[in-house]
């Protein structure tokens, strides 16, 4: 059994193919667009006065690359879309920082990473996660090297799938402190072997929350003898430092991970817990001390 766990609720198939995944999108087309924008506008706003900085990454003439550089400071919040969501992406980071920082985590600055998501190639948007995550591990690489402090690094859907590829592809020496898929596209064998296991290393803490409620990734991955990451967990116990976290008491759908109370209680009670503060030592010589789909 995997490492689970479930919050208090707050007040406030291997048989699966590529045909069922197209399948889901002809069930369920319209509401991609129409209820990814409506997700995201349900937190307050960003504590950054105009908004998370947004950092675009795409597939140019040479290869992957990013428009920017993420800002150096003690705390940072980095934030990754889903299917669909390259178009409000700032809006889903805010909702993702209110919940936080309602929950008694205040970054000192968040930024909301954009990658070419509108595509109704969806089997295209899940091969592209890799180099999504390949590139933000560059620009992580690139913050600790110019001294920047804490990572917190929180993807949706799809975009969960891009933040265990960015621990896996982070370079030898380097540590993420915080990394946490929500709704994870993705199964659960995937963490539990090939291919992102392996990069669980790379990161203080790894926190996958889920819910039974998510029939959309339930229905798209998982099966007979696996399990979907975002509906179950992994299944297994993936590493030392990786927990599920079942939300299913307070997050209803697969869009409700954005914002929800008790996905940022629990995520901003284990950031203050200060889990990573006995492997971290500003050093980074490999002993530090984390839309739709």
């Amino acid at each position: 059994m995997s490492n689970t766990t479930t919050p208090e609720r707050s007040e406030s198939t291997d048989d699966q193919t590529a045909t069922s995944r197209r399948t889901l999108l002809q069930a369920a087309g319209t509401t991609v667009v129409g209820g990814a924008g409506l997700a995201a506008v349900s937190g307050s706003a960003s504590a950054q006065v105009l908004g998370p900085d947004v950092i675009e990454v795409d597939d140019g003439l040479l290869g992957w690359s990013a428009d920017g550089s993420l800002p150096v400071t003690d705390e940072l919040l980095v934030f990754i879309h889903g299917w669909f969501g390259d178009t409000t992406v700032s809006s889903q980071a805010s909702s993702v920082e209110s919940s936080l920082v309602s929950g008694g985590y205040s970054p000192d600055e968040t930024v909301a990473i954009e990658w070419p998501a509108t595509n109704f190639n969806f089997l295209g948007a899940e091969a592209d996660t890799e180099d999504v995550g390949e590139v933000t591990a560059g620009l992580i690489e690139e913050f600790y090297d110019s001294g920047g402090g804490n990572v917190r690094l929180v993807g949706h859907s799809l975009g969960g799938r891009c933040v265990l590829w960015a621990a896996t592809k982070l370079g030898s020496g380097y540590q993420i402190e915080t990394v946490a898929p929500l709704g994870a596209a993705a199964d659960g064998s995937e963490v539990c072997g090939s291919p992102w296991n392996a990069g669980l290393d790379n990161a203080c803490e790894v926190r996958n929350y889920h819910s039974n409620n998510d029939s959309t990734v339930g229905s798209a991955y998982g099966g007979f003898g696996d399990t979907a990451l975002g509906t179950e967990g992994a299944g297994c116990d993936p590493a030392p430092n990786y927990t599920d976290v079942d939300v299913t008491l307070s997050v209803g759908s697969h869009l409700s991970y954005l914002g929800d109370s008790m996905v940022g209680n629990d995520l901003a009670d284990a950031i203050n817990s200060g889990s990573c503060d006995d492997n971290t030592d500003g050093d980074d010589d490999g002993d530090d001390g984390w839309g739709w789909f």
